[in-house]
């Protein structure tokens, strides 16, 4: 076993690198669990701003609007001089102007467009809000006076409807099936980004081991030794998926480390068994790139081209809802494709979307993608030493 022994040895001198995209990955892994499992990040707020009003027409509907605006943000009350609402905009005392001209209630009641003026900080989204507030208590006025009613009654019917409607919030209680739902998320996330994950670190590790043994002279004084041609190549193909099988392994155990024992339980077997079959497809690739021999800057180069190229085509990056239908063809030719498309299936295990047969098709898919890339390596892998023996 000493080429099996030598590949190993060799293999140590890319740990580091290898080390990077576990690093980095697993640090991304934890910050997006955390996001997923954060409560407060999926809590609507309702958060009260600093709302200026110039009121030049001092009317009852302008007091009511200024009323209503007053249940939700802290108004204050301004002249209208430019330079003052400019600095209080400019240094964050205001956070949104509104200004109600002379006449505003003249040409409510004729049913007029463009009531009223506004000043925004721009680029603050949150003053989307406050107009919207604004246009649906101006909605609703016309309304009720498009209905025949008086401006009292409508003032008096636009705040009872308002204010039963608004800022009302239905809390839905999850049932006991879906409360795992979050670190099921965090799970899926953490399989769906592996693709690119270790695709990488076998691309950029195993390629640069390969080229070395493939080397011409090296094979040479290596074809001189004892070592029959059969053994050496069963060595390197042992030393390749004992290498392959470390990372994937590594990244088993990192899972069940951050997610607990759910991810060997149910859904979480599933994505393990799924992820397997990346290790076949990345030494395929491994062996394919290496016949090309080509240097430390030209492999990082390839690696960048195939694994970004496959995760933005296939959907590691995009969900495939969000990709077209002309990506999802051309995408369907890469393994990828249904790598993903059996992550995004287990994500809805015990659901009535969820099919064992569909995930057994495009596991069955992944394995015939697995074995034509290695058959193709294996035919450039024999074309390349014929070339040489020439």
């Amino acid at each position: 076993m000493q080429v099996f022994k030598v590949f190993l040895k060799t293999a140590k001198k890319f740990l580091p690198m290898n080390l990077m995209f576990f690093v980095i990955f697993c640090a991304i892994a934890i910050a997006s669990s955390n996001y997923n499992t954060d409560p407060d990040q999926s809590a609507f707020q309702v958060v009260s701003m600093d709302v200026g009003i110039v009121d030049k027409d001092n009317s009852k509907t302008s007091l009511e609007l200024r009323n209503y605006l007053e249940t939700m943000h802290h108004m204050i009350s301004l002249n209208y001089e430019k330079e003052t609402l400019l600095d209080g905009l400019f240094y964050r005392t205001l956070d949104y102007v509104l200004i109600l001209p002379e006449g505003f209630e003249k040409r409510l009641l004729n049913q007029e467009e463009e009531l009223f003026e506004t000043v925004q900080i721009p680029g603050i989204y949150s003053s989307a809000f406050v107009d919207e507030q604004v246009n649906s208590y101006i909605r609703t006025l016309k309304l009720y006076l498009s209905g025949g009613f008086s401006l009292d009654e409508t003032l008096l019917h636009t705040k009872e409807s308002l204010n039963s409607s608004s800022n009302q919030v239905n809390i839905l209680e999850l049932k006991e099936d879906n409360k795992n739902s979050d670190s099921m998320t965090s799970i899926y996330f953490f399989y769906q980004f592996l693709a690119y994950v270790i695709l990488s670190m076998i691309l950029c590790g195993l390629t640069p081991i390969l080229i070395i043994f493939w080397e011409e002279n090296l094979a040479k004084r290596i074809s001189c030794s004892s070592t029959s041609l059969l053994r050496r190549n069963f060595e390197i193909a042992l030393g390749s998926i004992v290498y392959c099988l470390f990372i994937w392994l590594l990244f088993i155990f990192t899972s069940r480390i951050f997610y607990g024992s759910e991810v060997f339980a149910g859904q979480g077997l599933l994505w393990i068994a799924n992820s397997f079959l990346l290790v076949p497809v990345g030494i395929s690739i491994s062996l394919i790139i290496g016949c090309f021999a080509p240097t430390g800057s030209g492999i990082n180069a390839l690696n960048n081209i195939i694994t970004l190229g496959m995760s933005f085509l296939c959907g590691v990056f995009v969900p495939h809802q969000q990709l077209g239908e002309s990506v999802l063809s051309v995408s369907k030719y890469f393994p990828i494709y249904w790598y993903i498309k059996n992550n995004d299936l287990v994500l809805n295990y015990g659901k009535e979307s969820f099919e064992m047969k569909e995930y057994w098709n495009n596991f069955g898919i992944q394995i015939l993608y697995g074995a034509a890339i290695f058959a193709v390596a294996l035919a450039v892998s024999k074309f390349k030493s014929s070339r040489q023996k020439s």
